[in-house]
């Protein structure tokens, strides 16, 4: 990977997957009560960090979780905890996307999607255990260590179709980017 600084691609690229990630947060979101929830939300997170890199990815994720933090609950003190597992994320599809980077792309792609979502899923119970646990006081330790199973279950499901649709839309996209766009984050 270059150490240039983002460029304006990147930074549209960005942008555009920001707001994809908050349309698909608000309208594509199937809640199930109040512990659980099915989204292919992060979806953008992960493209951002394997097409322009895990700096890149992490912004995406932290400007994208505060938007739609903001939008669906507001600032609160557990902000931050919901915050951080998008921008890890994002972050951990562009580091595992570089490590596997001389493996074949089919494989790449989804050792990157599935380790990045499970990145997701541990931090995201870190968040629930100190939003429900520690802070609110609205769940017991016991509960949520019973949504670990079903939390599991989701991020083998999830992994599945953002695999499936990542392997064609990288694919896709990675013939759309410039030739020297493309050579520079060859690196």
């Amino acid at each position: 990977m270059s150490k240039s600084k983002m460029t304006v691609l990147d930074l549209c690229l960005c942008a555009m997957m920001i707001a994809l990630h908050i349309v698909l947060e608000v309208f594509g979101t199937i809640r199930i009560g109040n512990d659980l929830k099915i989204t292919f939300s992060t979806l953008p997170f992960v493209l951002v960090g394997m097409l322009c890199g895990p700096v890149e990815g992490l912004v995406t994720g932290l400007v994208g979780t505060f938007l739609s933090q903001m939008i669906t609950f507001g600032i609160t003190i557990t902000t931050p905890f919901w915050i951080i597992p998008g921008m890890l994320q994002g972050l951990a599809a562009g580091l595992i996307y570089m490590a596997f980077k001389r493996r074949p792309r089919f494989w790449n792609v989804v050792a990157t999607v599935t380790l990045a979502c499970l990145v997701l899923v541990i931090f995201n119970l870190i968040a629930s255990y100190f939003d429900g646990v520690v802070i609110w006081k609205y769940w017991t330790i016991e509960v949520l260590v019973a949504l670990i199973p079903m939390r599991l279950l989701v991020w083998v499901g999830v992994s599945i179709v953002y695999s499936a649709v990542a392997v064609p839309l990288c694919k896709t996209l990675q013939k759309r980017m410039p030739a020297g766009y493309r050579a520079a984050k060859k690196g």
